[in-house]
């Protein structure tokens, strides 16, 4: 049974997802959806990226994902879809699948720029471009029916050195640095603390510790990081020596 997941920024219960479930099922009758999330905040890349790594990651070769968070929609940037170790990511290509590819072992296989299906809104490719051609995947087309295949690269995840990747609901900020990291400096505050786990944490301190995928994570025990730190997704961060 094709399984296709969804990743947006249009928010919960919107009927953008709806719409864009409506054409999926169009094109591929039989598909199974995960909805990763649509919560991701409007707009933003960095986040869109990382739920997306996170939310995919565990799925095996085969599955389609489909992407949009596109502050850039009906623009000259490319609608693509593209192959990563046997599964298929479909969206526009704006930085959203750069954590993908940087944490894949391989490279992308495949890649296409999708063909703008006649009478296509500008506003809402995410049901009238990516939709389809991701509907088309599941159903098995081959990729080079659905546009022009290119071998250049993908753009890659838009910031510069280590950053804030995402905020969770606890305020935990997820950073792009990987352990091992003595300390950081965080919007101006210097986090030295660490701990394994929150209950082995100081109360009231913002500490460092590895989350769950692998990244070093600012967290403050019952009480919110960003908020204490005043940082959100794309806010840079400095690896210091440690004190």
């Amino acid at each position: 049974m094709p399984l296709v997941t969804l990743t947006t920024d249009f928010g919960e219960g919107s009927p953008y997802v709806a719409a864009m479930k409506a054409r999926l099922l169009e094109g591929c009758p039989s598909a199974t959806f995960v909805d990763v999330s649509h919560a991701v905040p409007p707009f933003d890349r960095v986040s869109g990226a990382f739920v997306l790594w996170a939310g995919t990651r565990h799925f095996g070769p085969g599955a389609v994902h489909l992407a949009v968070v596109d502050p850039g929609v009906g623009g000259n940037r490319r609608a693509v879809a593209f192959e990563l170790a046997g599964s298929w990511y479909v969206g526009p290509d704006n930085g959203l699948f750069g954590l993908v590819l940087s944490e894949s072992t391989t490279g992308p296989l495949h890649a296409v720029e999708l063909r703008r299906p006649a009478g296509a809104s500008p506003t809402f490719e995410g049901r009238d471009v990516f939709a389809p051609a991701a509907a088309a995947l599941a159903a098995g087309a081959p990729a080079e029916s659905l546009g022009t295949a290119f071998a250049g690269g993908l753009l890659p995840l838009p910031v510069l050195g280590p950053v804030v990747l995402w905020v969770d609901r606890f305020g935990n900020l997820v950073t792009s640095c990987r352990p091992p990291v003595p300390a950081l400096k965080v919007n101006g505050h210097e986090v030295t603390a660490t701990a394994r786990t929150f209950s082995e944490a100081p109360p009231g301190v913002p500490f460092l510790y590895v989350g769950s995928m692998g990244f070093v994570e600012v967290g403050v025990r019952e009480a919110r990081a960003d908020e204490r730190l005043r940082a959100g997704p794309g806010d840079p961060v400095e690896v210091l020596a440690g004190a």
